[in-house]
């Protein structure tokens, strides 16, 4: 996901721990949100990057990477009570609800994103055990 997509993402009223609903319409909006009144430095270590970091994308200096963004959407929309689905469950799912022969291009999509954020996702693994 780009930034720019981020943006098609409707992110008029989200659930937040303190309120029941917060207007997020910014990136920085969603990263403040997300860091739930913790410190910067917190944060940033759940991150595993810089408190000037946090600091830059709050302050719409800086974009965050991909990984952040999908990071603080999964706390800002986390309820506390719904537990992330295994992958035999989402496989189920996108069975189910993807197998008419109409959807192949979404199944594509859906196969080049995956790759994608397995990439991304292997990546920054490969980065994090080196800068330990």
């Amino acid at each position: 996901m780009h930034i720019a997509h981020f943006s098609r993402y409707n992110m008029r009223y989200v659930h937040h721990n303190r309120n029941p609903f917060v207007a997020i319409t910014t990136v920085a909006e969603l990263v403040r949100a997300a860091r739930n009144g913790r410190s910067q430095k917190e944060f940033a270590r759940e991150l595993g990057i810089r408190q000037s970091s946090v600091s830059r994308y709050e302050s719409g200096r800086a974009n965050p990477p991909v990984k952040v963004i999908e990071h603080c959407m999964r706390l800002v929309h986390s309820t506390g009570t719904e537990s992330a689905p295994t992958a035999d469950e989402l496989a189920a799912k996108i069975r189910t609800e993807l197998a008419d022969s109409d959807l192949s291009e979404v199944r594509l999509a859906l196969a080049r994103l995956i790759d994608t954020l397995a990439s991304e996702h292997t990546q920054a693994r490969a980065m994090s055990q080196s800068s330990s």
